[in-house]
Formats: structure tokens, C-alpha cells, sequence
């Protein structure tokens, strides 16, 4: 009874327990991958920081140089004279601005006029010997296109001599503005080659510590800082042409077309991103043929996507704790729960015993265990009601000790306790197997007991009783007992009635000389227990 009580108070508490540790253990993960994404916006909102506005000063540099009165004269005079004092200047701005990897003056035909570049810590002047024809490079056809004062800022790539890659990769950025004589015919241009890798550096530390990969993204697909070292530079590295946002990741490509900034998530994570522009002037800026033209405002503006990729894998990570430690509480709620209802239901149980221990002891002779009174009383109202629906015959019978008096006072009280257990026992012995016969103690040394479902002959009742007689008869005290009998229907139809019939039957008992059997009604002596 216990156990299955434990379980229908503990099943339902542990569901409803269980469902709202799922529904915190859903809350926290869902704050987790919230934390994880707030990370990554903020993380691609300081990458933006670090890039933008970080090439004015080039754009300035670049356009003062264009107007120096050295370059000037040169220009209107053709005098290679003054071309040592335009490498002097073009030293000065390069040893000031540090992050200039050299600064050109290119002819009108691509040609390389004067060269001054940072080589190993070094400043050097390049000798005209070893000047290079740039007329093939795109960002010299590019520049020499513009209109005095426009500014011509070419991708971001790396840096080739004589045709091929230089090792170790060198990222440049080059800002170009045409270079016009007095008489207003172009020139040439000045060409600053600026140092990105130094931003790709600051960039690529930003992610180390954290949980979000920086992304540089240009806007044909590259990488110019990829997740992995060897998925960036792919239009310019054999080999890593496939290297492409759209094949790596074409779901969150197409979005990045569309849309400025957002928020994308795929199979393989989760990317957060914005649009800048590395370059934005008062003056007029041209930039490479995948600046976006669809922009009404700035179609010529040099464009990179900044993303920020969190994995798949951090975020079951970092579902993991949440995890953990609910489970963990979650174990120790349903055991403590387990505890707490296993207490409350031993409580209970405690307590209904309790509760049936004083009501077995409310109908119950604490000295033979036999039905006492109320008991008996109840007892009888049913069988009245239930004989009386099936038309059926019961006895109640009345049986007083004789002789217990004289027991009690001459052997003492705990002897005569001993003569009425003995008398209990006899008549508990005597209760018909499978009936409903009850026996009663009312107190003292009267006892009752109702004897149901009777034939129709009365002579049963008689046997049952005078075997009793006889049996009490041959205890070792010399009591006897006088029996008065009452039958329902024949005598009362009432409890009271039927009480009052026995007693009436008992008293002539022992009138007659005790030891003898009375039936209501009767006018002779009884019987006699034989």
C-alpha cells in the first residue's frame, strides 16, 4: 500500500519537477547561444572599428604628394633633376608613416619614374636600373583613367615582383591619384602601397581568445583572413581558386549579397557580419570592378564583408554547462523529492494506522479483542438491514458468567481476566466458518454474539450454544454461563427490541438455575447446557 502510494504522489511531482527543470535547462541554453551571438556582434562591431577610417591619412598622403611643388616642376619640365628630391620626400613620408610598405611616381606609359620602398626595416631609394614597366598592372590603368583630385583605391591583394607572388605573403592596399602638368595633360600618377598585413594581424588576434573566427571577406568571395591559414588568398594562390564563400558556405553568401548586415545560420554554424568601406573620402574614390554598383549613394567604394563565425560545436559547448548543472540539480531535486514524498507518505501511512488503531480500539475489549458494545451495536443495525432486504433469520444472544464473582474476589482480578479471555477464546472458536457470526464483549462478564443467517429450525441455535455452555463449564474455575436468546424477525424487529428480549431471556436463565439456554418467550424452565 505504501509503495504504490510513494508512487502516485511521487510520479506526478517528479513529471512536473522534471518539466520545469527542462523548461530552465531550455532557458539557460537559449541565454548561452544569446550570450554566444551578442559576442560575435559585438566582436564584428570592433572589427569594424579597427578598419574603418584607417586609410585616410593614405588618401591624404596620397593626394598631397600628387601636389607637391617638386613632383610639380617635374611634371612641367621633364628636368630628371628634381626626381632626388621627389625620393627624398617620398623617404620622409614613408619613414613618418611606417606603415607604407613604398610610394611610386609612375609615368603615363606604366613606367616606374621614381620607387621608395621599406625593405626589412630599411628605407631605400630604387635605382633606375632596377624600375619596373607597371603598364600591365590593373590599378595603373585604373589611376591613369581619373580626374584631378580623384582617388583610385585598388583590393586588397598581395604584393607581386617581376610576376610572381612574393614570399612571405605581403597584403597591400595601393590608393593612386593621377598627376596632372600645368597645362592640365596627365602624367602619371602616385601610387602609395600601403601595409595591410599589420590590420589583418590585429584582426585575426582578435579571435584567438574568444569564441568567434574573424572573417575578412572581399567582394568577389575570398578570404583575406579565413578561418584557416590556407583557405585565404584564393584568386591569387594556385590552388585555392574553390577557397570561395560560395562554395564554402553558398547559403550564407547569397545573404551577404543581399542584405548589409545580418545574421545567418547554417549546418555548420552561425555567421554574424557587416559591410565596411576601408576608405571613405571628400574626395571622389574609385575602387575595383566588384565595388557594389547597385549602390545608388557610393557605387565605387571599395566594400568587405566583416564576419564573425561561430561554430556549431561552441554552441553544443556551451549548451554543455547549462546541461550539466541542471542534470546535476535536477538528480539531486528528484532525490531529495523522492526523500520528501517517501517521509510524507510514511506519515501517512503512519498516521491511517494510527487512525485504524484507535478506530479498532474504539469497537474493540482491549482485555479479549473481542467486538466491544458499539461494535456489537452497528454490527447488529446491518445485520437487521440486510436480513431484513433478504428475509432472512438472525440470533443475538446475551451470555453472563455464573459464578465469576466469586472467582474475582476469591483468586483475585488478574484470574479473573483470565477466565474471561478464556471465555472469548471459546467463543471465537465457535463462530461458524464463512459466516458472519460476531462475538462481543458488553463488559464486565456479560458478553453478546449474534449468530446470522439461521434455518429455519431453531434447534441449530440451541446445539451451537449448548456446546458453549459445556465448553466454558470444563475450564478449571467452576464458572458456567446463563444464555439468553433472542430471533430476529420472531422477537423484535428493532436492535433495541432484540436487546432487550436477550436480556429479559439471560435474567430467566438464571432464575431457572443458571448454567442454561432462555429463547425469548419462553414460559418453562429453558434449557439446560448439557
Amino acid at each position: 500500500m505504501s509503495g504504490r502510494g510513494f508512487w502516485r504522489l511521487y510520479l506526478p511531482l517528479a513529471l512536473g519537477l522534471v518539466a520545469l527543470l527542462v523548461l530552465v535547462w531550455g532557458w539557460s541554453v537559449r541565454q548561452m547561444h544569446r550570450e554566444l551571438d551578442e559576442t560575435a556582434r559585438a566582436g564584428v562591431d570592433e572589427l569594424v572599428r579597427l578598419i574603418e577610417n584607417k586609410l585616410d591619412h593614405v588618401a591624404i598622403d596620397t593626394l598631397t604628394l600628387a601636389r607637391q611643388h617638386i613632383v610639380q616642376r617635374y611634371l612641367d619640365t621633364g628636368d630628371r633633376d628634381w626626381l632626388p628630391l621627389i625620393a627624398a620626400e617620398l623617404t620622409n613620408r614613408i619613414h613618418y608613416a611606417r606603415r607604407y610598405q613604398k610610394i611610386r611616381l609612375i609615368d603615363e606609359t606604366g613606367h616606374e619614374v621614381v620607387r621608395v620602398e621599406s625593405l626589412a626595416g630599411e628605407i631605400l631609394t630604387i635605382s633606375e636600373e632596377e624600375l619596373q614597366d607597371k603598364a600591365d598592372r590593373y590599378y595603373v590603368e585604373a589611376t591613369l583613367g581619373l580626374e584631378p583630385g580623384e582617388l583610385y583605391v585598388s583590393p586588397l591583394d598581395l604584393s607581386i615582383e617581376n610576376g610572381e607572388v612574393l614570399l612571405p605573403f605581403l597584403p597591400l592596399l595601393r590608393v593612386g591619384t593621377p598627376v596632372f602638368d600645368s597645362a592640365g595633360r596627365g602624367r602619371g600618377m602616385i601610387v602609395i602601397s600601403y601595409r595591410a598585413g599589420h590590420l589583418l594581424e590585429r584582426l585575426e588576434d582578435f579571435g584567438r581568445a574568444g569564441p568567434i573566427r574573424p572573417m575578412l571577406i572581399n567582394c568577389a568571395g575570398y578570404w583575406l583572413l579565413a578561418p584557416q591559414r590556407g583557405m585565404a588568398w584564393g584568386f591569387m594562390v594556385e590552388g585555392r581558386a574553390e577557397q570561395r564563400m560560395q562554395v564554402r558556405y553558398p547559403e550564407a553568401w547569397a545573404r551577404m549579397q543581399h542584405h548589409p548586415l545580418g545574421l545567418i545560420r547554417t549546418a555548420d554554424g552561425t555567421f554574424i557580419y557587416r559591410d565596411v568601406v576601408p576608405l571613405q573620402s571628400s574626395y571622389p574614390v574609385y575602387s575595383a570592378l566588384c565595388a557594389r554598383r547597385d549602390d545608388a549613394v557610393s557605387p565605387n567604394l571599395l566594400r568587405w564583408h566583416v564576419a564573425a563565425f561561430i561554430a556549431r560545436e561552441r554552441y553544443v559547448r556551451a549548451a554543455l554547462t547549462p546541461t550539466l548543472v541542471i542534470a546535476g540539480l535536477g538528480v539531486l531535486l528528484l532525490l531529495v523529492l523522492a526523500l520528501a514524498v517517501r517521509a510524507t507518505v510514511a506519515l501517512r501511512v503512519d498516521r491511517r494506522a494510527r487512525i485504524d488503531l484507535l478506530q479498532r480500539q474504539a469497537r474493540t475489549d482491549a482485555l479479549t479483542g473481542l467486538a466491544n458494545r458499539t461494535a456489537f451495536e452497528e454490527r447488529t443495525d446491518l445485520e437487521i438491514a440486510r436480513a431484513a432486504r433478504h428475509h432472512r433469520r438472525f440470533a443475538l444472544c446475551l451470555l453472563d458468567l455464573d459464578g465469576f464473582k466469586a472467582v474475582n474476589d476469591s483468586q483475585g482480578h488478574l484470574v479473573g481476566d483470565e477466565v474471561l479471555r478464556f471465555v472469548a477464546a471459546v467463543l471465537v472458536r465457535h463462530l461458524r466458518t464463512g459466516s458472519d457470526d460476531l462475538a462481543s464483549r458488553f463488559g464486565g462478564d456479560e458478553f453478546g454474539l449474534l449468530l446470522c443467517e439461521l434455518p429455519e429450525e431453531v434447534e441449530q441455535v440451541q446445539t451451537i450454544l449448548a456446546d458453549l455452555c459445556r465448553r466454558i463449564a470444563a475450564g478449571d474455575w467452576g464458572v458456567t454461563a446463563s444464555i439468553g436468546v433472542a430471533l430476529y424477525p420472531d422477537h423484535a424487529t428493532s436492535r433495541v427490541g432484540l436487546l432487550r428480549a436477550a436480556d429479559v431471556a439471560m435474567y430467566r436463565a438464571k432464575e431457572r438455575g443458571k448454567n442454561r439456554i432462555v429463547l425469548a418467550g419462553e414460559h418453562d424452565q429453558g434449557a439446560p447446557a448439557r
